[in-house]
């Protein structure tokens, strides 16, 4: 009988899952201590990131959750002691009316394969006040028949669906809110000709700064330590300090060494400029969202900086100069 010890990370297509399995996969070289384990990447299809992946020494599952959820149990979730459920809008393959069906396709074959953990990223931090979904721009709502849920409101779903299908002890929460630094990526060009960081009309806004690499490192060793270490628990990854508009500002002018300021605009032009950079509605809708839809709307979240990276890596996180530090190349330009 084939041992369940391998880890599969589902949305293994976008960036961010890429880095998850090339961290998973260096975590054996970083710490003699530890076995290596098999680690499976589900894909939709081939890709350059598979490829890569593949040769990095991963495996390669390609599985179609949607369409046909049985897929995932034939590929790698019967070898498979945890699951990484990692849904991931930015790789450009899973929209708002997949996002439900995506994540109930791989808790359903979890459950038949009885993995042991389930590990479930969320960008979402909890909202304290109530609100009426959708939290998107509804602009776009007019392109389907039914309306669709704004993202947030799915991730909640989803977070229900797995406390109602596992037990809690099987169960670990990593929210990573307002993972702006890598989401500045997506303005490079502008703030490299203007100096200028585009952002919500809402001075007064305060913003939690976690780094994706943080994320990475966080998520890594929760996936390789046993159940009973992270199992039934909750955290919340943060950066250092939590800025102000301003503040960003003065991060970025210090990290790249000249004067940065904030370009204030309303969210449909802000939605306008993600659109002529990304030319995907599903992609900036859900970057919205990510930086703080909820806050212009009225809706309340509790904005706090959290020990939880440490108590996880042993480690604090990385500031937002040193992003922009250790990302120079992609802001400056010809300056």
């Amino acid at each position: 009988m084939q041992p369940k010890n391998a880890i599969h990370v589902t949305g293994a297509d976008g960036e961010l899952g890429l880095l998850i399995v090339r961290g998973l996969l260096e975590m054996p070289n970083l710490h003699s201590h530890l076995l290596k384990v098999p680690v499976h990447a589900g894909v939709h299809r081939e890709t350059s990131k598979s490829i890569e992946l593949e040769k990095r020494g991963a495996l390669i599952a390609e599985v179609d959750p949607v369409n046909q959820p049985e897929s995932v149990i034939s590929t790698s979730l019967n070898s498979a002691s945890k699951l990484l459920l990692l849904i991931d809008p930015l790789s450009g393959e899973i929209t708002r009316k997949d996002v439900l069906a995506f994540a109930e396709g791989y808790i359903n074959a979890a459950k038949d394969a009885n993995v042991e953990h389930i590990i479930f990223p969320t960008p979402f931090a909890k909202i304290d006040a109530p609100y009426s979904p959708p939290l998107s721009p509804t602009e776009d709502s007019e392109h389907y028949s039914i309306p669709i849920r704004s993202y947030r409101d799915q991730f909640e779903i989803i977070e229900s669906t797995l406390r109602n299908s596992f037990d809690a002890s099987q169960i670990t929460i990593i929210r990573y809110p307002s993972v702006i630094s890598q989401h500045l990526l997506h303005f490079s060009r502008y703030i490299c000709e203007k100096s200028q960081i585009p952002m919500i009309d809402n001075p007064n806004m305060i913003f939690e700064c976690c780094d994706i690499s943080d994320i990475v490192r966080a998520l890594c060793y929760v996936l390789y330590c046993p159940v009973q270490r992270h199992g039934g628990k909750e955290y919340k990854i943060t950066g250092p300090n939590l800025l102000t508009t301003h503040e960003i500002a003065v991060k970025a002018s210090l990290g790249l060494g000249r004067e940065i300021k904030v370009e204030l605009m309303p969210i449909r032009q802000l939605q306008r400029m993600l659109m002529d950079i990304t030319s995907d509605r599903e992609i900036a809708a859900y970057l919205l969202e990510l930086w703080g839809l909820q806050g212009y709307v009225g809706a309340s979240r509790r904005v706090q900086v959290t020990r939880d990276l440490e108590i996880i890596t042993g480690g604090t996180g990385k500031s937002l100069r040193e992003f922009f530090e250790n990302n120079r190349e992609d802001f400056i330009g010809n300056y």
